[in-house]
């Protein structure tokens, strides 16, 4: 083989070695672009569905001390319950009614209370009218504004204080005349936005019910029915809610 068709050959296989590098590169890259737009849209995905559609998610939590006293016009016994409500969903969230369990240890009983009220720090200024005619003191009726569906915005919150009643019964037996503890279990009715069907209803969760244990002492009903209240704490506090 002559010098000049050698250097031929070799520079044809120094094209064909470089050629394929090349290809090789490209191709490599174009398996990259490919993944990163990949995640890219998995990750548009996953921010779509956290920032427009997922379903309201509503936690609800409960202080360390609630509230007991009674209703001067038939007696009724009162639970003051103040909440916050947090909705960590990207849609609005609507509460529609809440329901109270209370179980006595004194009474041996269970009872269910309803929201009823919505009520603010002027419920718990006790009147303070002295009779001088009937040397007692004048019970005067406590600010309070019928409960309504509460609407919770996407990562938004509500904080109030309600009032629960009987949802139906008699007045007596009561819970509480001398003292005891209290178990209480709160649960929630929602309403679920299903303007996208099935889809909205498989990705609904119930709220789960918060369950809790509150202890009282010295109950006074003459001082209850002169619109004290009767601050009850938490023994067994659970703020997680139960499975």
């Amino acid at each position: 083989m002559s010098s000049r068709r050698r250097v031929v050959v070799n520079e044809t296989n120094e094209i064909a070695r470089e050629t394929s590098g090349a290809g090789a590169s490209q191709g490599a890259i174009g398996v990259i672009t490919g993944l990163v737009s990949v995640f890219a849209l998995i990750f548009s995905g996953v921010s779509l569905y956290h920032s427009v559609l997922k379903q309201p998610e509503l936690k609800i939590f409960v202080p360390q001390v609630v509230h007991y006293t009674r209703d001067p016009s038939a007696d009724l016994e009162v639970f003051a319950v103040p909440i916050t409500i947090a909705n960590h969903g990207a849609r609005d969230g609507a509460v529609l009614n809440l329901t109270l369990e209370v179980t006595s240890s004194e009474a041996g009983a269970t009872k269910t209370f309803e929201s009823a009220y919505v009520v603010d720090q002027d419920f718990f200024v006790r009147a303070a009218n002295y009779n001088m005619r009937t040397k007692s003191f004048d019970r005067v009726d406590r600010p309070k504004a019928p409960f309504a569906p509460l609407s919770i915005a996407g990562r938004g919150n509500y904080s109030g204080t309600l009032l629960f009643y009987r949802v139906e019964g008699k007045a007596f037996p009561k819970l509480l005349t001398q003292g005891g503890r209290l178990d209480m279990t709160l649960n929630v009715t929602t309403a679920v936005d299903e303007s996208l069907g099935a889809i909205d209803r498989f990705l609904s969760d119930p709220v789960a019910p918060i369950s809790f244990t509150v202890e009282a002492r010295n109950v006074r009903p003459n001082s209850l029915k002169r619109g004290a209240t009767l601050r009850m704490r938490r023994v067994a506090a659970n703020t997680e809610p139960t499975e």
